[in-house]
């Protein structure tokens, strides 16, 4: 199932995606559906290329009261795995879950555009695939399957817009970003 969510977000493209890629642990603390997110990894490859992984914890809110007795909090994460290059201004991403690794597979690009001189667009396009073959019978999984990627997707696209809410506040309050 494709992703695809166009932020606006005003501030220039270099404070934007500068703040994406190096501040994202300031960030979390805007972001009323995290917990927290925590560099694991942080490798310059040359100038302007830099991967990052990333351990993107969910806050306990976002685990419905009904399934908690179910879902382990601490199963409530992503590792958000990153090659962020300057030339093309552009984030190549893969999440994996914390949950049903080998189950859930997402992956994407976001591109930085300018907008003027004091604006950016972030291009999000990604792709989510879950495999649910042994879980299910085969005729049931092609009904279902397009069914719950299409709920998961529906999941997925406001928080990018989340991000790009709490990037604003946080360019707002920091002149250091």
């Amino acid at each position: 199932m494709k992703l695809s969510v166009v932020n606006t977000v005003s501030f220039p493209r270099r404070r934007v995606f500068e703040a994406m890629r190096d501040h994202m642990p300031e960030l979390a603390a805007l972001m009323p559906n995290i917990a927290r997110i925590e560099v694991l990894k942080r490798e310059e490859i040359s100038e302007g290329e830099l991967k990052l992984v990333n351990l993107w914890t969910a806050a306990n809110t976002e685990v419905p009261k009904a399934a908690r007795a179910f879902v382990d909090p601490k199963k409530m994460s992503w590792t958000d795995h990153a090659h962020w290059t300057t030339e093309g201004w552009i984030c190549q991403w893969r999440l994996e879950m914390s949950f049903m690794t080998d189950r859930i597979q997402c992956e994407g690009t976001t591109t930085y555009k300018e907008k003027g001189d004091s604006s950016c667009e972030m291009h999000i396009s990604g792709n989510l695939e879950l495999n649910l073959k042994g879980l299910m019978p085969g005729l049931l999984i092609k009904k279902v399957q397009p069914t719950i990627e299409g709920f998961v997707v529906q999941l997925i696209e406001p928080n990018f817009q989340k991000t790009a809410d709490a990037l604003t506040r946080y360019l707002s309050t920091s002149a250091d970003a």
